[in-house]
């Protein structure tokens, strides 16, 4: 079941939870209300639901839990926060950490018993929410007087954190063994007894309150790509438009089924709302060869009833059929309205049509981000090498970066073989300045995708992926 996200208080808490659990509901504010409106219920609910089993869950609830726990600063949350870090004590998010620091007393003996699990290697991080508790407990002390040995310059930043004055003749002897050669080090130390020295005659500073709505959006849209085929075809009938048209676009670029495509066709010819009408006809651009589902899409264009937004998703579905005069036509006529520009060029690069390969460059620069974004992707598609520099220009655009990469990948002059593309991904990590896992496996995809153009099979992946 979908639960309709504007009536979640018809659900109960564990309900919502597990929706959200399943990918069946959006993390956003309408949800956070669900649980928040009503403590009493949700609360227990939480608990329940973070001491479960959740290996099998399609939406890791993790962060959401550490940040209703931290909202709530209840005791309750420590035995799943306690366990959360030991399930990876090296890597424990901030959030985590705060929450616990939050609650205070309540979680020093858990974290005293979960230090004393671990090994030195592995304890950093306990240590380092221990000394942030700021309670004067001679444990403390001593388990952070213990790791001297093991790294010193961490335990000075960890017992001047703790603040307990009490600390200052253990880091004072900790000096005296230091060599002339230890500039830094003992620099540290006399820096960290200073402001033991001074502890408590400084007011403390009240950490900023937590705000748990400024970590989500108002509306978010449901994780429709995590959901099985089955289940995004049931969201063809839900009550929310940008639903529908989220799990009919889910298909795009997909082969389809006979069951998909007419579903579909469908909803690109019947639904209500232009927006889903738009994403449908997008998602049937694997399904031109049909000749129904083309003749629909060319009865729609030719019909002219069709509102801008729907023609924009009506062409990209119809690039494929570009050598159609008509089609070319419409697609020059769509990118005369500066609303759809970004629209019509990526119906433009679809199409691969030489007719539409001078639009891109002067794009590069447009005020809208979904123009620059849909010019770049033009040049890289048409081989553009006299923007090549221009490309380069966008390694450093956070928000265009990976956009830039996979079109640099495929606009590189060189001779399209099999034996090249490793070469040219060491090119483009070098002129990139470096790739992330991320990055590289986009760059091998742009080299793939280079290779199939040309009539060969990749070299990074099998033929079947």
């Amino acid at each position: 079941m979908f639960p309709d996200p504007d009536k979640l208080n018809e659900r109960t808490p564990a309900e919502v939870l597990d929706a959200a659990a399943h990918g069946h509901l959006g993390l956003d504010h309408r949800f956070l209300q669900a649980l928040l409106d009503r403590p009493e219920a949700a609360k227990p609910a939480v608990y329940d639901f973070a001491v479960r089993d959740r290996s099998g869950d399609l939406v890791d609830l993790a962060p959401e839990l550490i940040a209703l726990f931290q909202h709530w600063r209840t005791p309750e949350a420590i035995p799943f926060l306690i366990q959360y870090i030991k399930e990876d004590p090296e890597n424990v998010p901030d959030e985590a950490m705060e929450a616990l620091v939050a609650l205070g007393q309540p979680a020093l003996e858990p974290l005293l018993a979960l230090y004393r699990e671990l090994d030195e290697a592995e304890s950093g991080e306990v240590a380092f929410i221990l000394a942030s508790l700021r309670l004067r407990d001679r444990r403390i002390l001593e388990l952070l007087r213990e790791r001297f040995e093991y790294d010193l310059s961490d335990t000075v930043l960890l017992l001047e954190t703790h603040g307990d004055p009490a600390a200052i003749p253990a880091l004072e002897g900790a000096a005296s063994k230091l060599g002339s050669e230890d500039v830094e080090l003992k620099a540290e130390i006399a820096s960290a007894i200073e402001s033991l020295q001074n502890a408590g005659q400084e007011k403390a500073e009240e950490p900023d309150a937590f705000d748990i709505w400024a970590l989500y959006p108002e509306k978010e849209d449901l994780p429709v790509d995590l959901l099985d085929e089955d289940e995004r075809l049931e969201l063809f009938d839900h009550p929310a438009e940008d639903v529908r048209a989220a799990a009919v676009f889910s298909f795009f670029n997909r082969d389809l089924t006979n069951e998909q495509r007419a579903k579909i066709l469908s909803r690109a010819q019947k639904d209500q709302a232009v927006a889903v009408r738009a994403r449908a006809w997008e998602a049937l651009i694997s399904a031109v060869e049909d000749s129904a589902v083309l003749d629909a899409m060319l009865a729609r264009l030719r019909s002219g009833a069709a509102a801008e937004e729907e023609r924009a998703g009506l062409l990209i579905g119809l690039a494929p059929e570009a050598d159609r005069n008509e089609v070319r036509e419409a697609i020059v006529r769509l990118y005369s309205s500066a609303d759809v520009r970004a629209k019509a060029l990526e119906a433009m690069w679809r199409s691969m049509h030489p007719a539409f390969r001078d639009y891109f460059a002067k794009h590069l620069n447009d005020g809208d981000l979904e123009t620059r974004r849909a010019a770049i992707w033009g040049i890289g598609y048409y081989g553009v090498k006299s923007e090549l520099d221009r490309l380069r220009e966008f390694f450093t655009d956070e928000e265009l970066r990976a956009d830039a990469l996979f079109a640099y990948a495929l606009a590189l002059p060189t001779d399209v073989s099999r034996g090249r593309m490793k070469n040219l991904l060491s090119r483009i990590e070098v002129d990139a300045k470096g790739l992330s896992e991320m990055e590289e496996e986009l760059v091998k995809a742009a080299l793939d995708e280079r290779l199939l153009l040309a009539g060969k099979e990749p070299v990074f992946r099998g033929q079947e992926d």
